[in-house]
């Protein structure tokens, strides 16, 4: 009786692991190994950072325009290059949203608050300064400077924009000068990468 006892579970710990290896198989037919995925750098994580051309109304003169992220702050970010002077910018909306808030300039010149758009499908920086960041539509901005069929915009000398706005309780216009860059960001080859690594 112990001799049938014993074989009986040695016939079915023999079926469970041929039934264990079956499902194993079957596991590996369906499913195949991906290669584990690259970790995360700088630049994948804030891909505004780099350098830029920027686009003049002349295009007479190569402007080139920085940006960096701040040794402190990674939700901050400098601008360095534009006409205004040297400012920073606080990210918003991940990856390429960013606040200018008013703030003075390294010469001490005033700068208006305004947004900074990154397009990662398209490299391109956009800028807009004079108009208080949008909470709601942050990239409006962009999308009026573009589209001239709104008559409340005129546009001056190809990166300046008038805008009039009137007050609910007051009859008068006001004229906010608006200011827009546009730059397009460098390509960096592999063996500038391994340039700047060393």
């Amino acid at each position: 009786m112990k001799n049938t006892i014993f074989l009986f579970l040695a016939a079915l710990l023999f079926t469970a692991a041929v039934s264990a290896q079956s499902t194993v198989d079957s596991i590996h037919a369906k499913y195949q190994l991906q290669p584990m995925p690259e970790g995360l750098t700088i630049e994948k994580t804030f891909p505004v950072l780099g350098t830029y051309q920027l686009t003049t109304a002349d295009s007479s003169s190569a402007q080139q325009v920085t940006v960096t992220l701040d040794s402190a702050n990674k939700g901050m970010i400098w601008i360095a290059g534009l006409p205004e002077g040297t400012m920073k910018a606080y990210l918003k909306k991940s990856p390429g949203t960013y606040r200018i808030l008013s703030q003075k300039s390294e010469s001490g010149s005033q700068i208006p608050e305004g947004t900074l758009f990154f397009d990662p499908s398209t490299n391109t920086l956009s800028v807009a300064l004079g108009k208080a960041y949008d909470e709601a539509d942050p990239t409006s901005i962009f999308a009026s400077m573009n589209a001239n069929a709104n008559t409340d915009v005129a546009a001056d000398n190809g990166n300046e924009v008038k805008v009039k706005t009137k007050t609910p309780t007051s009859k008068t216009k006001t004229k906010t000068r608006l200011v827009f860059y546009t730059a397009t960001k460098s390509q960096m080859t592999s063996t500038d990468t391994n340039a700047a690594k060393q």
